[in-house]
């Protein structure tokens, strides 16, 4: 358990425990002031009589805890600030003994020095809450200094989350400096557009995949009703509030959430004029463009591309109706004109669509080969697969000891990448695939079946869950639902749920619904869980294997080189008679030193 900092000189051990408890406390990330927080800093308060600080960020962690006198409490170094030009991400709540929740000097100084999100004072009389004060940054002023938004004084419990996180996303934009701001103003700024009936969060991860692509994400706009428009995707009333909002944030582009057809996106484009509309798909096929470094990556991807391109190549054409001069006949020869050519690059773009089919299935066939050799070779084979930014890549790292590309991306690395890796019970390849992800793009999972279907021929499955996302539960269903659309629904898993090290409490880790599917939990990060998974994988791929003890011809030497190459060799002892061995091999393996051994297995 972590320490708490500060002047705890004199404090009982007993109070010190409490605040100690917070470090393993349950708390909704959602809200501001977390209730267990509140009630647990006042009781301490109320009966120290000191101040009692605690540094959260966004996620809900606490970073640290602070115990200090009643004029003030030291101030610790926060450990995650982003960048220097950005807020920290941390936010500070404190309390005030003898009920004043007015935050001082001192107070609104911390939070300029240390470009808090957020500063929040708790008055406390008698060990409980009075009230509570919050000041967020406001407006540069110059280089060094500040202007502060204070929020009137309002009991913890009736603090409104959903203003104070909006004023602090509000306030990472206003403290930039101009220099960054003008650096920005190159970079598209989107307006991200969604429908469905589970509320405006479900753009969280749209917001993601913007960041990722480069976008600057401005604004959002969601639409609850069941099914989208089939003309516009948003009804009319919300497309026209779409078309206000785009003027007012001055933005570039609109990102839509989900797969648009060919006619809603003239129909919106019309609306929308020369702001440049961009779908679910089309966005993750460039990031997917952006990803691809290997040949095989970038044929997959450039077929997805093509294939979603040839249903809305007429959209690309519509500047062709502006072309030429006054007069239906000169009007209608430049339409003409443009039909033709439309067409030529449709035949083009199909040609290169039979190209790249034929080049994949030549990837097919070679990935087949291998698989063949793989086989004949008994080497099995565990392959790592999960929802997109799980951290299937740095646990690779961590599992095989290679430096396999990782970042806080959706799609860091795209391209397959395999290790052979060895625990002392016989070697095995880890296959690292392509991250899963809610609406993937039916062109992209044919395109990359070739890679995908890696999985099916897995004698095992690593599935990845990110055990700090609050969308845990979908993500799996996610992966699950892919795994069976590629025929590996029914392979042996292993549920590992990493980035435990930065949640709460990791007895709300669900168990498995599937019989006989282990659940670990790990940080690929720090280490944490990594003995507990590999023993998990050993004893997994033991279950394919078999132990013999047998007496094989002296002229066997081969069999036994091959043994010790596959197998985990107990005992070898060359004897007048023959070779001894006592070993662990792969089925196929036992079945063929049974029939050539002289004496069969002891």
């Amino acid at each position: 358990m972590q320490k708490i900092n500060g002047n705890t000189d004199g404090i009982r051990r007993s109070y010190l425990t409490l605040l100690e408890s917070l470090f393993e406390a349950e708390t909704d990330r959602k809200a501001f002031c977390p209730p267990v927080i509140i009630e647990t800093l006042a009781a301490f308060t109320g009966a120290t009589g000191r101040e009692a600080m605690v540094y959260l960020d966004r996620s809900g962690r606490i970073e640290t805890i602070n115990v200090g006198g009643q004029d003030r409490v030291s101030l610790p170094t926060v450990s995650k600030r982003r960048s220097s030009d950005r807020l920290s991400g941390i936010r500070c709540i404190h309390t005030h003994p003898g009920g004043n929740g007015e935050l001082s000097d001192v107070d609104i100084q911390s939070l300029k020095t240390l470009k808090l999100d957020a500063m929040a004072a708790v008055g406390v009389s008698e060990g409980k809450p009075t009230f509570m004060c919050v000041s967020i940054l406001g407006e540069r002023i110059g280089e060094e200094d500040f202007t502060v938004i204070n929020f009137a004084p309002t009991r913890p419990e009736a603090v409104n989350d959903e203003q104070l996180w909006a004023e602090i996303h509000a306030a990472d934009e206003r403290i930039r400096p101009m220099e960054a701001k003008k650096a920005e103003a190159e970079i598209a700024r989107a307006i991200l557009v969604g429908v469905g009936d589970k509320g405006n969060e479900t753009l969280e991860e749209l917001r993601q995949l913007s960041d990722t692509a480069g976008f600057i994400t401005i604004g959002t706009l969601y639409q609850p009703r069941a099914k989208s428009d089939k003309a516009t995707y948003l009804g009319q009333g919300r497309l026209h509030d779409l078309v206000l909002e785009v003027q007012r944030l001055n933005a570039d582009t609109v990102i839509f959430d989900d797969e648009l057809t060919p006619a809603q996106i003239r129909n919106i484009q019309k609306v929308l004029g020369k702001t440049e509309i961009i779908d679910r798909t089309a966005l993750i096929l460039d990031i997917f463009s952006g990803r691809a470094s290997t040949h095989e990556g970038r044929l997959q991807v450039e077929l997805a591309q093509a294939k979603y391109m040839l249903p809305r190549m007429t959209g690309f054409w519509t500047h062709l109706n502006r072309m030429g001069g006054g007069g239906a006949g000169g009007g209608g020869a430049r339409r003409g004109e443009g039909e033709t050519q439309l067409e030529v690059d449709r035949r083009i773009l199909r040609k290169r669509v039979d190209e790249l089919e034929r080049e994949i299935d030549k990837v097919k066939a070679r990935r087949e080969v291998q698989r063949t050799q793989r086989e004949r070779a008994n080497i099995p084979v565990v392959a790592l697969v999960g929802y997109t930014n799980a951290g299937k890549s740095t646990l690779m790292n961590r599992l095989s000891g290679s430096d396999v590309l990782a970042e806080d991306k959706l799609f860091a690395t795209l391209d397959p990448v395999s290790r052979r890796v060895n625990y002392g019970s016989g070697e095995f390849l880890l296959v690292d695939t392509v991250g899963f992800i809610h609406k993937l793009p039916h062109d992209l999972v044919n395109a990359f079946r070739a890679t995908l279907e890696e999985t099916k021929y897995a004698d095992l499955l690593i599935h990845v869950v990110d055990a700090s996302s609050d969308e845990r539960e979908k993500q799996m269903e996610v992966v699950g639902t892919v795994l069976k659309e590629l025929g590996a629904g029914s392979n042996p898993t292993l549920l590992a749920f990493n980035k435990c090290d930065v949640i709460n409490d990791t007895n709300d880790i669900p168990r498995s619904k599937n019989p006989g599917e282990s659940v670990i939990v790990i940080s690929a990060k720090t280490g944490m869980g990594m003995d507990a998974l590999k023993k998990a994988v050993t004893q997994a791929l033991s279950n394919l294997r078999t132990a013999i003890k047998i007496l094989l011809p002296l002229n066997a030497g081969a069999m036994v080189s091959r043994i010790y190459e596959v197998g985990k060799v107990e005992e070898c002892e060359y004897r007048e008679d023959g070779i001894y061995l006592s070993a662990v091999v792969p089925m196929a393996d036992a079945m063929r030193v049974k029939a050539m051994a002289a004496l069969g297995f002891d």
